[in-house]
């Protein structure tokens, strides 16, 4: 029996139950057509289970895309499984978001699956993820800065979510593939340097496996012991957090005893703040461990009624023995007036430049093509052609009648329009920083878009990165 497969059988026992009906995501590939390839195999010989397929194209490869879709149309129909087919333009969908193509097509991708597995009213995904991607992950986030979650990796098993070829490699899978005679698609793009994953697995971890030809194995195993702890803190978490809670009546409003976390081990106290912010937001997404940081230093400021504005329009505020977090504040401390003479400023090129008093700093500077791996990769950053903005960038707050081109769009658009659109709230438009040229075109609407006269194309000679920074 091959490897791959041994695993497998050992791996699926552990995940499913008798009469589980799975939905198999299949892109195509090599991964996801081996899991398929097994799932399908086991099936009928003696797991009692239902399976169906789902793929979403992502039209982001032309006829290539569609030939992925046509091949698992196909293999479908070979097996006689029903399946399940979207199409989706996952560029346009990250131009409109502001957002990077990778994690756009990662929340669109489980949004398609999840929709699907309701409506075929199955209890299980199963996902292709091998034990290659398990330590490119954690490369990535130890790239990042990730705490001690992101560091675990890939889960083999989270919820209704499965990956069961989880402890297999990418060459085992490939070999398994060769030896069956069974084929799948090649996506391309696998090949290309411009994402940070691509460039981890063609050129770090070769090098990496000069130093130690089993790092894969390496890396994986480091990610199983750091699950466990981070198992048991989470633990631990949820065994005090309601100790320091204090009961309010307001919706989308929580207050937590500062005494309390203040005597906790400084791994815990982050925890903790992570764990408020969570209650409050609904999601950890945008909140960065400099964000926690700077929570905790609101404990140490001899003002009292610092604060803090978190993304997703969260305000934390330390008053006396409290630590108020609550959402959809007012922010009336921003300053965004223009007539206290302040707005606009110049911002500094190269160079750090404060903006109103929320703590917010933007960084300017300029970037070599080769050292940047996506465009739009986090919303808190532009890459902007440095010749079309010029040195005389300035920052101020909405008008009444600004107008600019977003990015993706020919014509102009009423800024007004543009934040309804993106459903930002009437009370926090005149708090959005927005970057303008020295003739007052709109270049940046902060976290939203930039303008598409100042977008970086395949002209463009000079890069300039300007990255927004919570530092109060």
């Amino acid at each position: 029996m091959h490897p791959v497969e041994q695993k497998f059988r050992l791996t699926i026992g552990q995940m499913i139950s008798s009469g589980d009906r799975i939905l198999v995501a299949v892109s195509g590939g090599p991964d996801s057509v081996a899991m398929l390839h097994l799932l399908y195999r086991l099936k009928s010989e003696s797991f009692d289970y239902t399976i169906a397929i789902a793929h979403l194209n992502h039209l982001a490869r032309g006829d290539d895309s569609q030939k992925d879709a046509d091949f698992v149309v196909s293999l479908g129909e070979q097996l006689g499984l029903e399946t399940f087919i979207e199409d989706i333009d996952v560029n346009a969908l990250s131009r409109n978001e502001a957002s990077s193509f990778q994690e756009t097509a990662r929340t669109v991708r489980y949004d398609f699956l999840n929709r699907i597995l309701k409506k075929w009213k199955g209890d299980i995904i199963s996902l292709g993820h091998n034990s290659d991607d398990q330590a490119e992950t954690l490369l990535i986030n130890l790239l990042r800065g990730s705490g001690l979650s992101g560091l675990t990796g890939i889960h083999s098993k989270r919820n209704h979510l499965i990956r069961p070829l989880h402890d297999c490699c990418r060459e085992e899978i490939e070999d398994y593939l060769k030896i069956h005679d069974i084929a799948f698609c090649l996506d391309k793009t696998n090949k290309e340097k411009n994402y940070l994953r691509n460039k981890i697995r063609l050129e770090l971890l070769p090098l990496l496996e000069e130093y130690n030809r089993q790092i894969k194995s390496s890396l994986n195993e480091t990610c199983r012991l750091l699950r466990d702890d981070e198992d048991y803190l989470a633990q631990q978490v949820d065994k005090i957090f309601t100790q320091g809670r204090v009961e309010r009546d307001e919706l989308e409003h929580s207050a937590y005893k500062v005494d309390f976390i203040r005597s906790q081990h400084p791994a815990m106290q982050k925890r903790l703040i992570r764990q408020a912010i969570l209650e409050v937001k609904g999601d950890l997404r945008s909140i960065s461990v400099r964000h926690v940081t700077d929570i905790l230093n609101l404990f140490n400021k001899s003002t009292d009624g610092k604060e803090i504005h978190l993304p997703g329009g969260l305000r934390a505020v330390c008053a006396g023995d409290l630590l108020s977090i609550s959402k959809n504040p007012y922010m009336n401390d921003i300053l965004t007036s223009e007539e206290d003479g302040r707005y606009p400023a110049l911002v500094n090129v190269p160079g750090w430049t404060d903006v109103g008093s929320s703590g917010l700093r933007l960084n300017a500077r300029l970037v070599l093509r080769e050292t940047v791996s996506s465009f739009s990769d986090r919303p808190n950053r532009a890459y902007l052609d440095y010749d079309k903005t010029g040195a005389q960038i300035k920052v101020r707050f909405f008008r009444p009648g600004d107008r600019f081109i977003p990015l993706g769009m020919k014509g102009s658009k009423k800024l007004k329009s543009f934040f309804i659109d993106e459903k930002v709230p009437q009370n926090e438009r005149k708090s959005v920083p927005v970057l303008t040229s020295q003739d007052d075109d709109i270049i940046w609407v902060y976290e939203k878009r930039i303008g598409e006269n100042y977008r970086v194309t395949d002209k463009t000679q000079r890069i300039l990165l300007v990255e927004g920074v919570s530092d109060l």
